[in-house]
């Protein structure tokens, strides 16, 4: 980067602040502005991160303040807006996962940069992992052979209705950098021992009060299954696991001489490991796994790797890691499952032909119905 990248952020509850942390320490970077519509918690991250140049409104604080980059660090429900402000204005954007609510805000925030050239990313900080970087490369050198699938693993800690919002973007992001476009989805939703219903659609802190709003969710248990382009297939389970287990978290990528593992939530330099078979075989070979060593991917976290990609694509014009329309498709992705549950867990097309939020058009139908 050519000049010290001046950061705005929107957002200064528990992950707001984690950003800033990140971008303090960040060589080429600053904290140029903080926005918060809760003056305690604007307070609060200016006092702790020493930043006078404090808003309640974010469309004053990019007007005024004309950062290089704005931070969307708001709960779910608060992405579309300052997200869509500021690209308009031409300012690239790091928005906080999932992309947004629904598909319509999802697309409207996709256009919104593909008109003015602002460059939007997702904070999918998985792609630029060490170890998926390094997997993406041994796939390419053919250790695996042809991949035949991908499989999504999360780590549990909440009734996967809340999970898909809050982790399974992650997930998908994960997947699609080792497969190609995903053609189709089916899924299958279960709520108390059945499958899930209409009048079992909640808000997400319907769920679970203590989590974040995330917008509509269904379901303690799911299982979603895909095809991509080319025959390889995946799939992605929420199981509704009450304890959170990190070192669950990331993708194994299934090929026809081998497998690869990854798990993105533990010590990074210890996240990869290679099978030289294509079937795992009896639990006693498991030992067979081998760590590959990731000396020479860098130390530096995915975090601050997303914010020095970000300015890079928006200095030079080319895309940055989980690009909007990357994260809209792992949005989709998850979307899908819904979709494909309400219409019998059959395969859907993707992209979905509705934009409206699957589990909104369902509980609209049966209000009519």
């Amino acid at each position: 980067m050519k000049k010290t990248c001046r950061v705005g952020l929107v957002g200064c509850g528990g992950m707001g602040r984690h950003h800033l942390g990140v971008i303090q320490d960040l060589p080429g970077f600053e904290i140029a502005a903080i926005c918060d519509v809760f003056p305690e918690a604007l307070k609060q991250s200016g006092e702790t991160f020493a930043v006078a140049a404090r808003y309640g409104d974010f469309e004053k604080m990019y007007e005024e303040v004309e950062p290089d980059i704005v931070t969307v660090a708001t709960q779910t429900r608060g992405h579309y807006t300052p997200t869509v402000a500021a690209l308009k204005r031409g300012i690239s954007v790091l928005c906080e996962k999932p992309i947004a609510i629904d598909l319509a805000e999802a697309d409207e925030m996709v256009e919104a940069g593909q008109t003015s050239g602002a460059r939007l990313a997702v904070n999918h900080q998985g792609r630029v992992s060490p170890g998926v970087r390094k997997a993406q490369e041994l796939v390419r050198q053919g250790v695996i052979g042809d991949p035949v699938m991908v499989r999504g693993r999360n780590k549990c800690g909440r009734k996967s209705g809340n999970e898909f919002m809050e982790m399974g973007t992650h997930v998908t992001d994960m997947m699609l950098c080792f497969a190609s476009v995903p053609e189709w989805c089916a899924g299958t939703v279960c709520y108390q021992g059945r499958l899930a219903r209409s009048q079992d659609i909640m808000e997400a802190r319907e769920m679970s009060p203590r989590d974040r709003d995330s917008g509509p969710v269904m379901g303690d248990r799911a299982v979603g299954q895909y095809g991509f382009e080319g025959g390889v297939l995946g799939e992605i389970h929420f199981l509704g696991y009450e304890r959170n287990l990190n070192r669950n978290f990331g993708v194994d990528v299934l090929g026809t001489e081998g497998q690869l593992t990854v798990r993105t939530s533990d010590d990074v330099t210890k996240s990869l490991w290679h099978l030289p078979r294509p079937m795992e075989g009896l639990p006693s070979e498991l030992g067979d796994w081998r760590p590959v060593d990731l000396s020479g991917m860098g130390d530096e976290t995915s975090l601050a790797t997303m914010y020095r990609r970000l300015a890079e694509a928006a200095e030079g014009g080319t895309e940055p890691p989980s690009s909007g329309e990357e994260g809209r498709l792992a949005f989709e992705m998850i979307l899908g499952i819904y979709q494909s549950h309400r219409e019998g867990g059959g395969r859907v097309a993707l992209p979905l032909s509705e934009r409206r939020h699957p589990l909104e058009a369902w509980r609209s139908a049966a209000v009519e119905a």
